[in-house]
This record gives structure tokens, C-alpha cells and sequence, in this order.
């Protein structure tokens, strides 16, 4: 990704500008598949839904999203809203991984 040290463009027009987010949209996706790789991967290394939620880790990513967005020159509080945001629903979306193996090892 771009560093805040990087000049970004100026757009003529609307079309530019969507153009420009569905270009980076496609970058961000499969950085997306990998992070919820890694979410399935913890899901399975925990394999206990109970422990989906791990309060001081989540506070250390918010951290290091601030720090990362003021590093890129993305507003800080911005940053850590949309990670927060991110963050629930990875969590959401572990410990429904983590129930569906403990379902499937009851059916067994």
C-alpha cells in the first residue's frame, strides 16, 4: 500500500474516483482472504468458542491500526473505527467456525 510519503493522485471525475476504488478493492481483497485465513486457522487452534474474544488482543490490533493509519496518512480515529468494525465481525465470524467443528464433532 501506499506510504504517506507516496504523492496520491488527483482525479478529474467521478468515474476516475470509482475507478480508482475498484482498483483498490481488488488489492485489498485478497488481503482480506488472508486475514480470514487466519482467522479460520485460530479458529481451529483454539477450537473453543468461549475464547473467540480475546479483549487484549483486540486493543493491541486497534493500537497498531492507529498507529499504522497515522503512518500512511489515514486519520488515526478513522483507522481504528473501521478495524474495530473489521475486528467484530472476524470475531463474529470465528467463533461461528469454532461452533459449526464443535457441532460437527457432537454429530460424530
Amino acid at each position: 500500500m501506499t506510504s504517506s510519503s507516496t504523492a496520491r493522485p488527483t482525479y478529474a471525475s467521478m468515474d476516475e474516483v470509482r475507478a480508482a476504488i475498484d482498483a483498490l478493492d481488488a488489492e485489498l481483497m485478497p488481503l482480506m482472504a488472508a486475514r480470514a485465513h487466519c482467522i479460520a486457522e485460530a479458529a481451529r487452534i483454539k477450537n473453543d468458542p468461549e475464547v473467540a474474544l480475546v479483549p487484549w488482543r483486540v486493543e493491541e490490533v486497534a493500537r497498531n491500526a492507529r498507529a499504522l493509519g497515522e503512518r500512511h496518512g489515514l486519520d488515526p480515529d478513522l483507522a481504528e473505527k473501521l478495524w474495530r468494525a473489521m475486528m467484530a465481525e472476524f470475531i463474529a465470524h470465528e467463533r461461528t467456525l469454532m461452533e459449526q467443528a464443535v457441532a460437527g464433532g457432537a454429530a460424530t
